[in-house]
């Protein structure tokens, strides 16, 4: 059996002794009593772990999960051809590192970006492709409109944000020369080229924001896409068998997937008030053709749902994840594990200890608990809003079917009876302990008031908020 990171493939890395002693462990064939009690010789905060590598380099991607947290689940717990489901891939992550492992995997998101990253990410082109493709950008160029032809009608389209004066007449022509090069490709019949040029050009778009302008984008550009090429060269040296890799966008409370088909999930699934994914993405989706406005009305956990009442948010949000976990269930196979990575939040300075709800939410509906791992995070590396900040830790929630739920993830009545009975537990506990934000800040005596009021009417409402709004 192929080994990632076998002899010729320790190159990509440059950790030291203990991440070449992790590759080794994860590396040996277990039983699934022994790969259980594997878990708890790992050191799960990956200190100074290379955890950008190979095609995960391609794009930056806020919040993302770092790749040896589902390697770790899929060495351990399943074996080649296999598949593997993350029903909240976003970049795809785990699909990357199914890929290398010769792993099958389905991704399914609901954001048009993330399906598309994902699916360049384990795509694998011929290098006759790319000779052509370099060709293409020698000449993009003539596509330039100087006379802004198309370029007011772009500005005239630009979100009503501070961030997009950075958009001059020149940089949204050198974009759209871009864009029509591509679109040129794929009339040519480049499909996959296409689709690799559009992550190349997202990615642009998304250092230009990043960097508050001041690039050069068509030279950036062809940059990216020269280090793409190279990064996709190295995966193909490593890919031996190319595994299928199905990518969804879709809905993950009505997964399009088999039942009882599935060998391992490992998710990482957005946090509540945490993170509004569309705002990030707003630019990249706009160049794209994405519609980034129905993804916002339609984002889970995300803030413009519940602008008076935040924990209807949450009401929101737990009977989301709820459906979503029935679902993870319908389609997993008895006694295979459900791995669901997640960090702690905040609704108007109280503290929400996510796993906790998870944890409950699974031995309603067939799962059984294997154990909760808690690990430190960089908080360089994972940022959130202005309200919950930089998340520090998170945990990684293990789980196994133990049998098929008894629910379905549309049983509108069981799912708000179960976010019902969790939310009257929040309120009681914040009675009990005044609460904490992620940020350290606690609530006033007169906010902690409020906010139990806020529950309560955030209770009255759960039959209406939890239900599936499309």
């Amino acid at each position: 059996m192929k080994m990632l990171y076998d002899t010729k493939q320790m190159a990509l890395f440059e950790g030291g002794n203990p991440e070449y002693e992790y590759k080794e462990l994860i590396n040996k064939r277990h039983n699934f009593p022994d790969a259980v009690e594997m878990l708890s010789k790992i050191d799960y905060d990956f200190k100074d772990f290379t955890t950008q590598y190979l095609t995960h380099t391609f794009h930056s991607y806020p919040a993302r999960f770092i790749p040896q947290i589902p390697l770790t689940f899929i060495k351990l717990f399943t074996e080649e051809q296999e598949i593997v489901l993350d029903p909240f891939c976003g970049c795809g992550t785990t699909l990357v590192e199914s890929f290398l492992n010769n792993r099958k995997s389905i991704g399914n998101d609901f954001n048009p970006l993330a399906t598309l990253i994902s699916k360049v990410k384990t795509t694998l082109i011929e290098d006759t492709q790319f000779r052509y493709f370099n060709r293409k950008l020698a000449v993009m160029k003539r596509y330039l409109d100087l006379d802004y032809r198309r370029v007011n009608e772009k500005i005239n389209n630009l979100p009503n944000r501070k961030i997009s004066a950075i958009f001059s007449k020149t940089v949204i022509s050198k974009l759209e020369a871009i864009r029509e090069t591509l679109l040129e490709v794929k009339e040519e019949g480049y499909d996959e080229l296409f689709d690799f040029g559009r992550v190349a050009l997202s990615s642009t778009i998304w250092s230009l924001v990043e960097n508050d302008g001041g690039i050069d984008v068509d030279d950036l550009f062809v940059k990216k896409v020269k280090s793409m090429e190279k990064e996709l060269s190295k995966t193909a040296k490593i890919v031996e068998k190319n595994p299928e890799v199905r990518v969804i966008c879709g809905d993950a409370r009505k997964l399009e997937v088999q039942s009882d088909s599935i060998d391992l999930v490992v998710t990482s699934p957005p946090y509540v008030n945490a993170l509004d994914y569309y705002r990030v993405h707003m630019y990249n989706m706009l160049w794209l053709g994405m519609d980034f406005d129905l993804f916002r009305k339609h984002e889970i956990g995300g803030h413009s749902h519940f602008i008076t009442n935040r924990f209807r948010l949450l009401s929101e949000y737990l009977g989301d994840m709820l459906r979503s976990m029935i679902e993870m269930n319908r389609v997993l196979k008895k006694d295979k594990l459900c791995v669901i990575v997640v960090g702690n939040s905040s609704v108007e300075y109280e503290l929400i200890e996510s796993h906790i709800f998870f944890e409950e939410m699974g031995d309603k509906i067939g799962f059984t608990p294997i154990k909760t791992i808690f690990r430190n995070i960089d908080k360089t590396k994972k940022y959130t809003s202005a309200d919950v900040g930089k998340i520090d830790e998170e945990y990684i929630v293990v789980m196994r079917k133990e049998k098929n739920s008894d629910v379905v993830a549309n049983d509108d009545d069981f799912v708000s009876e179960v976010v019902r009975n969790q939310m009257i537990r929040f309120r009681e506990q914040i009675k009990n302990v005044q609460g904490t934000s992620i940020r350290g800040r606690k609530p006033t005596r007169e906010r902690l008031l409020k906010n139990i009021d806020k529950i309560s009417e955030a209770i009255e409402t759960i039959p209406k908020d939890t239900k599936i709004k499309r």
